[in-house]
This record gives C-alpha cells, sequence and structure tokens, in this order.
C-alpha cells in the first residue's frame, strides 16, 4: 500500500511554501514567460493543459495541420529554454515511460492509458512511443521556411541524439516537410555490456492546397527502423553496490548475443475534393463546405528477433526453461503488410479561434475503410479483409467550448469490435478549465496474444474472448489557486496480459485502475518549482505500476547581461515501492515478474541551460543521488538506469 502519510504531507509543504508565492497556472506549461520579448499574452492565455515539454521552434505567426483534418489547426509554440533539458523521450510525454535505462530502448507507460486499435494488430508495441506514422506528420501554414536541429551527446561520441526538421511553402499552395531523428547508444563507457540502441524514423511530405481550388492532397512516406541489443537484464545485481562500480562493463548480462530489429515503411496519398464554402458577401463569413475524401495507404511491417546461444546465458533459460528449445539459439521473425482505402463524406464550416488557427464550428463526418492484411510467418501466409466503418461528430461554438465524438465498429474482421470516445473542453475563464473524456471499446486479442512461433514452431496457442474497456477522465483547472487536477478511471473485462512464466493469460473477472493526478507551478520572483504528481490505484495481479509517482523541478530563471535566458536546478522524479514489470526480449513483451520488488526510488539530475536568440544549449548530470546514496533508479525489472553521467545538448533554429 501507498504510504499515504508521504502523500498528504507532500502537499501540505506544497500549500505552505505557496502561500507568499505568486502561483503559475498549469495549463501554462510551455508558454513564454511575460517578460519574453517573444511573449503574447492571446496564445499563453489559450495554452493548453499539460502542455507536452516536446522542444520545438518558438516561431509566431506558424500553424500546425494534419493529413486527416487539414482544416483543423493548431498554434506552433515553443517552450523556448523551460524544459530543454529534458532530453529523453520517455520524459517528453505528459506522464513519464519507464525504459530499460537507455534512451530509444523499449518502453511501458507508468501510467496507464487505453490502445486504440484499428483492424488487425500483432501486439508489439514497445516501440510505439518513438514511431511516427504517416497521419501524425505535421504540415505547416508558415510564411518563411524554417530549419530546426538538436544534437544530444552521450557520454563518449557513440551516444547520442540527432534530430533534423524542415518546411518550406511552395508556389501554388505546396508545403514540404522533411524530418529526421536518429538516437544511438553504441558505446560501452556508461552501459551495460551486450546493449545497444539504433533508432532512425525518416519522413517526409508533400502537402498541395492550390489558393482557389477544390482539391487538396497530401502525399507522405515514413520509415521507423529499430535496431537494439538486448541483454535481458544484469545477473545477480546488487542495488546497493552498484553506485561503486567503476566499469558497468564487467557485469553479467543474462543475454550476450540477442538482437531485434523492427521496420515500419509507410506510403500514403490523402485526397479531398471540396464544394460549397463560399464567403457570404453580406456577412463575410464562410459557408459550409462539403468534402469527399479517398486515402490510399500501403504499410509494411517487419519484426525480426535472433538470439545466438552463448556459455553464459544459462541463468535466464534456467529462469524460463520452456524457452530453451535449441542449443544454438532462438530466432522469431513476421511480416504483416496492409493495404488501406478509405472512402469519406464530411460537412463542417470553418472560423478562426482567437489566436488565429483554423478551426471549425461544426463538423460530421463519415468513412468507410477497406484493409487487407497479409501475414507472413515461418508456418505459412494468411489475408484477411476488414471493413471498418467510422464517423465523427464535432461541435465548436466558441473558443471556450468544444466538443467531439469519435467512433468506430468493425462489419468484416473480428466483427463487433467497436470503439466509442467523446471528448469535451469547457472555459469557463476565471472559473476554471473542464476537460472530459470517455471511451469504450470492445476488441478482439492481438496476434501474438493469440499465438507465437520460435524456431518456426508454436510456442503457445490461446483462443481469448474480446476484452471490453470502459475509460473515464476528467480535469479541473483552477487558475486562481494555480492547480490542476484530474481524475481517471479504467474498468477492463476479459483483459490479456503476460504473466511471470511470459505467457499470455487472461484474467477471469473485470479489473480497474484509478488514478489521481495534481498540477502545480509556483514563482517566487526568478525562481520557479513545478510540481506534477500521480496517485494510481490498481489490481496488482494484473497490473504493475508505481501507485506514487511524482516529476518536480526546482530552478533559478533569470537573464544574464540583458542577452541570455539562463535556467539553473535541478529536476527530480520518484516512486513508490512496487513490482516492475520486466521485458523478455525472446518473447519481446513486457511481463509480469515475482523475483524484484524495488525500494522508494528518487533521481536527481542538475542541469544549467541557456539561450541566446534562437540557440539553446544544456548540460545536465544524470543520476547526482548516486553521489550520496550508491542507489539507482529502477523503473523496469533487471534493468536500472546506468550510472550517474554527463549530458550536453545544442539546438538551432535557422529562418530564412
Amino acid at each position: 500500500m501507498v504510504q499515504w502519510k508521504y502523500v498528504w504531507g507532500l502537499w501540505l509543504l506544497l500549500y505552505a511554501v505557496g502561500a507568499g508565492a505568486q502561483v503559475l497556472d498549469p495549463s501554462d506549461r510551455g508558454q513564454l514567460d511575460p517578460d519574453d520579448p517573444d511573449y503574447d499574452a492571446a496564445s499563453a492565455r489559450r495554452g493548453t493543459p499539460q502542455q507536452q515539454r516536446e522542444v520545438l521552434p518558438d516561431t509566431f505567426g506558424i500553424f500546425i495541420y494534419r493529413v486527416e483534418n487539414p482544416n483543423q489547426e493548431r498554434r506552433f509554440a515553443d517552450s523556448l529554454l523551460n524544459s530543454f533539458q529534458y532530453y529523453e523521450p520517455d520524459r517528453t510525454v505528459d506522464f513519464d515511460y519507464a525504459t530499460l535505462g537507455q534512451i530509444g530502448s523499449a518502453a511501458y507507460p507508468l501510467r496507464y492509458t487505453p490502445v486504440r486499435r484499428r483492424g488487425l494488430e500483432v501486439g508489439q508495441r514497445q516501440f510505439d512511443l518513438y514511431r511516427v506514422e504517416v497521419d501524425e506528420l505535421d504540415f505547416y501554414r508558415l510564411e518563411r521556411p524554417f530549419t530546426y536541429l538538436r544534437y544530444l551527446r552521450g557520454s563518449e561520441q557513440n551516444d547520442g541524439r540527432l534530430t533534423a526538421r524542415f518546411s518550406r511553402n511552395f508556389a501554388d499552395g505546396v508545403n514540404l516537410l522533411l524530418d529526421y531523428d536518429r538516437i544511438f547508444q553504441t558505446g560501452d563507457q556508461d552501459q551495460y555490456p551486450a546493449s545497444a540502441v539504433r533508432n532512425t524514423q525518416v519522413s517526409t511530405g508533400l502537402s498541395v492546397r492550390p489558393p482557389g481550388s477544390r482539391y487538396s492532397g497530401f502525399f507522405t512516406f515514413s520509415a521507423n527502423t529499430f535496431e537494439e541489443q538486448q541483454n535481458g537484464g544484469i545477473v545477480d545485481i546488487d542495488a546497493a553496490q552498484i553506485g561503486e562500480l567503476s566499469d558497468l562493463a564487467t557485469l553479467d548480462p543474462y543475454l550476450a548475443s540477442t538482437f531485434q530489429r523492427q521496420s515500419y515503411r509507410q506510403v500514403s496519398a490523402t485526397q479531398y475534393l471540396q464544394f460549397g464554402a463560399a464567403t457570404d458577401t453580406l456577412t463575410g463569413r464562410e459557408r459550409r463546405a462539403f468534402t469527399v475524401k479517398h486515402q490510399l495507404r500501403i504499410d509494411r511491417r517487419a519484426y525480426r528477433m535472433s538470439s545466438l546461444r552463448e556459455a553464459g546465458d544459462s541463468s535466464f533459460y534456467n529462469r524460463y526453461p520452456a524457452l530453451d528449445l535449441d542449443t544454438r539459439g532462438l530466432r522469431s521473425q513476421l511480416q504483416h503488410n496492409v493495404i488501406s482505402n478509405e472512402l469519406g463524406l464530411s460537412t463542417f464550416r470553418r472560423s478562426q479561434s482567437g489566436s488565429r488557427e483554423t478551426v471549425q464550428k461544426d463538423v460530421l463526418e463519415v468513412s468507410l475503410i477497406h484493409q487487407l492484411h497479409r501475414v507472413l510467418r515461418d508456418n505459412g501466409d494468411s489475408t484477411a479483409n476488414f471493413v471498418l466503418a467510422t464517423a465523427r461528430v464535432g461541435l465548436r461554438p466558441s473558443d471556450r467550448l468544444q466538443f467531439l465524438v469519435d467512433a468506430q465498429l468493425n462489419l468484416l474482421g473480428q466483427i463487433g469490435d467497436y470503439r466509442v470516445e467523446a471528448a469535451g473542453t469547457l472555459d469557463l475563464g476565471r472559473a476554471g478549465k473542464l476537460e472530459l473524456l470517455g471511451l469504450n471499446q470492445l476488441y478482439a486479442p492481438d496476434l501474438l496474444q493469440r499465438t507465437y512461433l520460435l524456431n518456426g514452431s508454436e510456442l503457445y496457442a490461446r483462443d481469448f474472448a474480446k476484452t471490453l474497456e470502459l475509460r473515464l477522465e476528467g480535469a479541473y483547472t483552477l487558475p486562481f489557486v494555480g492547480i490542476r487536477a484530474g481524475l481517471a478511471y479504467s474498468l477492463l473485462t476479459n483483459y490479456i496480459y503476460f504473466d511471470a512464466a511470459g505467457t499470455p493469460v487472461q484474467s477471469s473477472g473485470p479489473n480497474s485502475i484509478l488514478q489521481l493526478t495534481a498540477e502545480r507551478n509556483f514563482r517566487f520572483g526568478s525562481y520557479r518549482l513545478d510540481n506534477r504528481v500521480l496517485l494510481q490505484q490498481a489490481d496488482e495481479t494484473v497490473f504493475r505500476l508505481p501507485q506514487l509517482y511524482g516529476e518536480h523541478s526546482l530552478y533559478y530563471a533569470g537573464k544574464w547581461f540583458g542577452v541570455l535566458n539562463v535556467n539553473l536546478g535541478m529536476d527530480i522524479r520518484y516512486a513508490s515501492s512496487f513490482q516492475p514489470n520486466y521485458y523478455n526480449p525472446v518473447l519481446q513483451q513486457f511481463q509480469l515478474q515475482d523475483a524484484q520488488r524495488t525500494d522508494f526510488a528518487v533521481q536527481v539530475d542538475p542541469f544549467f541551460s541557456l539561450r541566446v536568440t534562437r540557440f539553446r544549449f544544456f548540460v545536465k548530470f544524470v543520476q547526482a543521488q548516486t553521489l550520496l546514496t550508491n542507489r539507482l533508479l529502477y523503473l523496469t525489472a533487471e534493468h536500472p538506469y546506468p550510472d550517474a553521467a554527463l549530458r550536453v545538448g545544442v539546438s538551432w533554429r535557422l529562418l530564412d
């Protein structure tokens, strides 16, 4: 059970400290400070709560739209220096993910959230945090082209991350997008033996929207490749002594030569033909528009695992004797190809928000999707046809009130699967902001939950019932006290998970998860204290998640010599005692485990960051708590986060 007295003590401390301080509205996370020369009051006031800490160019007058709905825009904003030191993808999301200790490694969320399915699912989601789909690419409505470059260096030249993004408008309403992201962890100075990461994401898109034309088209390509060596964890690791080790390479891994490669290749052509939307000569308002949509999308997904048997691997196979099939090693491969055709009809009325984004005052959309799935495995090929019907209804009478309902139903293939989701926002000004979300879905088991082939033979074969999931979520922001509080409840019937033996199991009864979140930020002159806390209570026989998880940043934010914006402070995160999931590299799944229970763990990262016009720099010392306690952070079983190390990062934003 969680130590509730510590939780209440923490909140009493936050309230006491904030009594004489200037309180920041949590909905302003990621916005500019009022004394910054680029500050825009209108956009800051309308900043959405819990904005991601993803670092993007701080260019005003740029608006983002996506292929799935190009008539709905959002403003392109950047947090400038705040949170720039968060270089890990697992920490730039609203709530952290647990990884294997390396950036880019297999990850699972520490706060349970539903997975939205569409058609046949393979069931390997350990790299979803890093994967970019063609429908998720951001196109830009801008006046000047821009280039964004970011480089993060690890402990040595072979560890780091490189990001490059470019967008430019051409004649006749053409926008070109180029996106590149590479995570590489191939050194050995601050990493465990038999582990390496090389993730590559390359995307490009062409948006064609000729002025005055009824036609618009979007042509996109995305390639995601994940190549990793995974060691299954460290044998007989002593958490109390590991901080004293000067050479991580001296530790013994469970598996010495296990490699995993996943590749995703997607090509999409989406075209819209619009009617109506003429401007009324009397009122100057745009009339209702009607649109026909067609999308052709081709996906090729390949999954491959190979594990060569080494002399030191006996500890792993003693723990999982069912996987000890061949003295030479193990292999598993699968290819999943999908051809999707979508035809849709929609009607809507466009307008502009108070901060000049293009929005839809109302929308009604229906579509029919045909998917042809082909799965290639060692025991043969199989094909399946899916037909899905989707619908969307949205209302936005003003910037203060928004409501959207999204639905999906399988007419062919896993017949009866459905998803209904409703989301709404009500902005009451000084009285606060209310956000609500409801989701109900029924879905069939993933392919790898039903069967898994290892060395060409079935390791298991299961016949599970469908899972029914209900999710209710809400959040309320109180500006006058600066608190954003959230409550979420999930109820799952026939939930499927992987047990401690690594085999899929279906829960016999309903399982529930209750989650509470709270955010409050303080300002004491030039000093800041940002806080976010998660409390969750779940059935531990199915879900192994920390009951208490907190993130805090205490730092000085000021301007030196009239030109340097600087932040100096520390990031702190902690997790209560729990039994974390174990990542099995042979099964390629996160599973339950009963061998390890972590103590209350804390990570402290001092940092310094600065900004000069469009150049940013940070230096961060990761896991400084090991200088005092020798205790590393555990968020995944058998995979403590590596020893204390220095991290450096820079970024540039170039405008033509």
